[in-house]
């Protein structure tokens, strides 16, 4: 009888066996089905197998927990196109997706945002706007574009098209896209150029008591010198626009030109009186002329009025007051700036009709605006 009755147990153990493997089962493929729709039954596989225990000794609430903690996580989406529509929905899917699933239909002239393929990793609102389609110019082409309606600026970013901060419109940033039919984007870009540049030496005189007087004799030779330029170029379409140096560093700094004025003999005596030179040197004159002395330049190697080469030291008279070929010396009148020996080789208007007695040469601009227009004494002492 304990056979038997062992004998009858055993279909009611296979039975609840069964039945208990089925709910499983059951629940399983419930998940399963709902996972297949948003493309996750591989990881649901993964995570429900590799837990230690087999699947029919897992109540569903433990299914249900592997499945949140490993794969499924529910956000909420919100979904605006001139209706509110709030969703749940299973991580996995896509913005066009989503749409889809819910029969949600984009218009022609309508854009989406976030962009269609955006993946949804969390709470998410999509909209749907309304948009228009305008010409637009940039980046060496012309295509139609679809453009969601309200501020430019704004809407070319919901529509995909990069605009740099710098970028020119054809139209204000802030107005609206219902106004417009077409649009240029003008690219904008900025480059540190380098450039090497030169530095022009000063040509500078001094008086020498081993060069005869009123003769001149090269000291040192002017070197240039070399800085190294940066600026900033603006750039418009690839196009160079503009350019503005923002910093400069003296590589090599430039040697001054030397020229020695001949002072030999300076010191004879005789003539109608005498003046002390800027060494200290007691120098004897023949006649004296006060009056308006300037300045003047011009490029090395020009003639002068003589025939000879324009140099430092070399001025310009009225011949009529003080002969071709006269040895100099000029300073101002209150003895606060010297020009030094010099010699009287050209001429010029100002001094033909009197408004200067003497013009001193030099090689640069800056040096003539230095020398300005001041009234000087020119001793003439041969």
């Amino acid at each position: 009888m304990n056979n038997e009755q062992t004998k009858e147990k055993k279909p009611v153990e296979n039975e609840r066996e069964i039945t208990k493997l089925g709910v499983t089962r059951s629940v399983f493929a419930m998940l399963l089905a709902v996972l297949v729709i948003f493309g996750s039954v591989m990881t649901v596989a993964a995570a429900a197998n590799g837990n230690g225990a087999s699947d029919a000794e897992k109540s569903p609430a433990q299914l249900a927990e592997i499945l949140k903690d490993n794969t499924a996580r529910v956000y909420d989406i919100h979904i605006t196109d001139g209706r509110d529509i709030d969703l749940n929905v299973v991580s996995g899917g896509t913005v066009a997706g989503v749409l889809e699933q819910f029969s949600i239909e984009v218009g022609k002239e309508q854009l989406v945002d976030p962009a269609p393929e955006t993946i949804i990793n969390g709470a998410t609102e999509i909209r749907i706007l309304d948009a228009k389609k305008i010409k637009l110019t940039a980046d060496g082409e012309t295509t139609e574009l679809l453009l969601p309606y309200g501020v430019v600026a704004e809407s070319l970013a919901l529509a995909g098209v990069k605009l740099g901060k710098d970028d020119i419109l054809s139209v204000e940033r802030n107005e609206q896209v219902k106004n417009i039919d077409k649009l240029t984007i003008r690219r904008v870009t900025y480059k540190n150029v380098t450039t090497s540049k030169k530095i022009s030496y000063d040509c500078v005189t001094e008086n020498s008591d081993e060069v005869e007087l009123g003769e001149t004799k090269l000291k040192t030779k002017g070197v240039e010198g070399e800085k190294a330029v940066v600026s900033r170029v603006k750039y418009i379409d690839g196009k160079k626009d503009s350019s503005e140096v923002v910093a400069e560093k003296v590589i090599r700094k430039p040697v001054d030109e030397v020229t020695l004025v001949g002072a030999k003999g300076a010191g004879s005596t005789g003539g109608e009186g005498s003046f002390t030179d800027s060494n200290g040197v007691e120098v004897s004159y023949k006649y004296m002329l006060s009056g308006s002395g300037t300045a003047y330049t011009a490029p090395a190697g020009s003639l002068t009025a003589t025939g000879n080469t324009v140099y430092v030291g070399g001025v310009a008279v009225n011949p009529d007051l003080i002969p071709y070929g006269s040895k100099l010396y000029i300073e101002s009148v209150d003895g606060s700036f010297v020009y030094g020996y010099a010699t009287a080789i050209d001429t010029g208007g100002a001094l033909m009709d009197g408004s200067a007695i003497v013009d001193c040469f030099y090689f640069t601009y800056d040096e003539c605006c230095n020398f300005g227009r001041r009234d000087v004494n020119v001793y003439v002492i041969e």
